[in-house]
């Protein structure tokens, strides 16, 4: 499955790249990156189709992760991680005349 058929799938499922990114835990451009390649790889293209037709079918599968524990929930980036890892970061001083 190409990567335009693939985000059919997602977008019938009302699901975005980020939101499908959440649901398996990974980052938005280890799936956008998919883009360049030839085929999305099968796993990613049977859960794009699974989710398609239960969308279709009227499945709330939403509702159905979150009842096994697995909401669709985004990624939290790490703010404060990053804020710390700046200040930890040399200063450039001014240059000596």
């Amino acid at each position: 499955m190409n990567y335009g058929e693939f985000r059919r799938h997602l977008g019938k499922a009302g699901l975005s790249v980020n939101d499908y990114a959440a649901l398996i835990d990974v980052r938005p451009s280890s799936i956008s990156n998919y883009r360049k390649k030839v085929e999305v790889p099968r796993v990613h293209a049977v859960i794009a189709v699974m989710l398609g037709e239960a969308a279709d079918r009227s499945v709330n599968f939403r509702e159905v992760l979150a009842r096994f524990g697995l909401p669709i929930q985004p990624r939290a980036r790490n703010v404060t991680a990053l804020a710390e890892f700046r200040k930890r970061l040399p200063r450039n001083s001014p240059p000596n005349s």
